[in-house]
């Protein structure tokens, strides 16, 4: 018996050493499929540039309003609109942006919402109004939360949108990260979703996959109109990533970058928000066996090398001897959790998360099993989700307070 099971252990051992193999190649090849986007130092030898609008949706964002639009008039691309939507606060966004508008005139609008309609989920709703009051024939929706770093941010999206002739660009966060939870938080949980939303494929008409990032997402306005625009998913819980989806399945062209430069934006300010913020996008971006195979993979590929790992220790604490760890079953989880730190500190490195924190990463990985975990339960009506006011069971809105969560 002492045999069999020790056999079954060095097996289980080198197959988790040789799937971690395959594992970091196919993690190296995307993150190398696509270089990041930089915005542009000089104006290239295009024709004239498209009228721009942004949108931004707020709500109770007091805190970060004025920088972001601030930012945003400090862009160099010509004639820019913004349109900032304020949606139903109870703080004082509604007066900083009122105070905003005097200063820059007719360059920002203001919209206030005061009511919710039936079947609409806060921020498509914002948005969908936001909508109503542009000009331009290409508009970017973004978050209040962000602040655009580089006076040629737009400028360059908009160059990037006519080169590649795409109806829809996404480019993704930079993370402020400004505590240790989301210092572990932001990788691994970006890790466990890009595992099944390839960045690489999202252009790739061959493949089905598209996802987005909901805090940059820049359309041409005839065919986002054309497939219904925000109404077309004003109750699902994760409209940002479902609006990307319907433009694939409309064959229209998209595409998602790493943007170095671009902008940034804040993580979760407070553990509940981080909770209840990464349920919901999983709930909302991988189905149900997805979910159960993230766990499964986390588990072992994860979970696993590192126990063995922590015994280890124990055992070269009690006796004096690392024999254990040069041979057999001991090395290969030596092998697949040195080769899980490798990958720890090019994923911390690729979204912008101090390398510092790496060694931490395990906690990280806690964190992402456990938001899977309830969005599963969720998925089977187990659990309710809670988002900015917002209760869900199953997908579904049930119940829109007024108090942001």
């Amino acid at each position: 018996m002492d045999f069999l099971y020790a056999n079954g252990l060095a097996f289980l051992a080198w197959t988790i050493a040789c799937l971690w193999i395959p594992f970091v190649v196919i993690f190296f090849i995307a993150s190398r499929k696509q270089s990041p986007l930089r915005p542009m130092a000089d104006s290239p030898g295009l024709l004239e540039l498209p009228n721009l609008s942004v949108i931004v949706a707020a709500r109770n964002e007091s805190a970060c309003i004025e920088t972001c639009i601030r930012s945003l008039f400090h862009q160099d691309y010509p004639d820019l609109e913004v349109v900032a939507v304020n949606d139903r606060s109870s703080d004082d966004t509604a007066q900083i942006l009122e105070r905003l508008a005097l200063e820059f005139g007719d360059r920002l609008k203001v919209v206030h919402v005061s009511s919710l309609p039936s079947g609409w989920f806060g921020k498509p709703n914002a948005l969908d109004l936001g909508m109503k009051s542009v000009t331009g024939s290409m508009v970017c929706f973004t978050d209040a939360d962000c602040e655009f770093l580089h006076p040629a941010a737009m400028r360059t999206s908009v160059v990037e949108m006519l080169r590649g002739e795409l109806d829809f660009l996404s480019i993704a966060a930079r993370y402020t990260m400004n505590s240790l939870r989301e210092c572990l938080a932001v990788p691994c949980c970006a890790e466990a979703l890009l595992v099944w939303l390839r960045p690489e494929r999202v252009s790739d008409p061959r493949w089905p996959d598209a996802f987005c990032n909901g805090a940059f997402i820049m359309v041409r306005r005839e065919p986002f109109e054309s497939i219904g625009g925000w109404g077309s998913v004003r109750s699902k819980i994760s409209e940002d990533l479902e609006l990307s989806r319907l433009f694939k399945r409309s064959g229209l062209r998209l595409a998602v970058v790493q943007g170095e430069g671009f902008y940034q934006t804040d993580s979760y300010a407070t553990l509940p928000e981080s909770w209840n913020g990464w349920s919901r996008i999983f709930k909302g971006a991988l189905t149900p066996a997805q979910q159960i195979v993230t766990l499964f993979r986390m588990l072992f590929l994860f979970a696993l090398p590192l126990g063995a790992m922590l015994w280890a220790m124990v055992q070269a604490f009690q006796t004096g001897s690392i024999e254990w760890l040069t041979h057999g079953t001991g090395l290969a989880f030596a092998i697949a959790f040195g080769l899980r730190c490798f990958q720890d500190v090019a994923l911390f490195r690729l979204v912008g998360a101090p390398l510092a924190a790496a060694p931490l990463a395990s906690f990280g990985r806690l964190f992402a099993m456990a938001t899977i975990a309830r969005a599963l339960l969720s998925h089977a009506g187990l659990v309710n989700t809670y988002w900015r006011g917002a209760t869900f069971v199953s997908g579904q809105m049930i119940r829109q307070e007024h108090v942001k969560v």
